[in-house]
């Protein structure tokens, strides 16, 4: 049984829901406005204290400031696009062509998160069975800093076209040496201040179907 003391207030599991309720993926609407240090901080540690199979806390969160990384990141991005893009025909491929899926110049930060798979060791308690337990505690971490800064009014945009050898030869200067771990396909994560509401789900779903 919860004791009483662990138990959130009213006000306080409406917010924890408002903030999983209002969680949006953004690709548009940018404003310039630089995101504060100290809010990144708080972000990052929300991300840090996501549970992690054996403790092990495999990610690693690469701040890209780099104007030129992050054009060459957008010129990968548009080649694995181009190639998506010859999974749908007709109407669906014009609907398709039409989305805009990143916003990785037009954001306030850009973030790289890693999978180092070699952290904590050969043998790491949890992993025996499902050894992708690693990567699913990454997508934890993502989560975490994604819900906590729709908490703070904040969007982000997790990117998904990229390919992890190919992602690691942009940011590798950055951050971890890629031979030792996994860059994501989720790889970008651009915090955003919306200057506007809506989202393009329906035309998403629209291109699966």
């Amino acid at each position: 049984m919860n004791k009483p003391h662990h138990r959130f207030s009213e006000s306080e599991r409406k917010g924890l829901y408002r903030a999983i309720s209002e969680r949006r993926d953004v690709r548009s609407r940018f404003l310039p406005d630089p995101i504060p240090p100290t809010l990144l901080a708080r972000l990052l540690r929300a991300a840090h204290q996501a549970p992690s199979v054996g403790l092990m806390q495999p990610w690693d969160f690469i701040v890209i400031d780099s104007l030129e990384i992050r054009r060459a990141v957008k010129t990968m991005h548009e080649q694995e696009n181009r190639k998506a893009a010859e999974h749908y025909t007709g109407e669906k491929a014009d609907l398709y062509r039409s989305l805009k899926l990143e916003g990785i110049l037009d954001s306030a930060l850009n973030l790289c998160i890693t999978c180092d798979r070699s952290r904590g060791g050969p043998h790491v308690l949890g992993r025996n069975t499902i050894p992708e337990t690693d990567v699913f505690s990454v997508c934890l971490a993502i989560q975490n800093f994604w819900l906590a800064a729709s908490g703070r009014g904040h969007r982000c945009r997790v990117g998904q076209h990229y390919r992890p050898g190919r992602a690691g030869k942009n940011v590798e200067a950055s951050g971890p040496d890629p031979a030792s771990g996994l860059f994501l396909h989720r790889l970008c994560q651009r915090v955003s201040h919306p200057a506007g509401s809506g989202d393009r789900r329906l035309e998403l779903a629209a291109t699966a179907t």
